[in-house]
């Protein structure tokens, strides 16, 4: 179920970018001002990706506790035992 709804959303971006490329595009203005303001907003909508999709990989981790099995296989304590002094 989660897979859909990740799905909608991508698809819901996908047309909103889309629907301002397009309507850049055929807004009155000089070509070399609209391929500018047009890239900017493409970097923007990838930058917010690019951080959302890194929030969720770091919630990831942590939801599954990657470090604590790193540690561990690097030699350090498991995360429920404690040492003895």
């Amino acid at each position: 179920m989660a897979n859909s709804g990740s799905k909608v959303l991508l698809a819901a971006l996908v047309g909103v970018a889309a629907g301002i490329g397009v309507g850049m595009l055929i807004a009155p203005a000089k070509g070399s001002k609209t391929r500018k303001r047009l890239k900017k907003r493409i970097m923007g909508i990838a930058d917010m990706m690019q951080d959302d999709l890194s929030e969720k990989v770091n919630a990831f981790k942590s939801a599954f506790a990657f470090d604590e099995i790193d540690e561990t296989l690097a030699g350090g304590t498991n995360a429920g035992e404690k040492e003895d002094k």
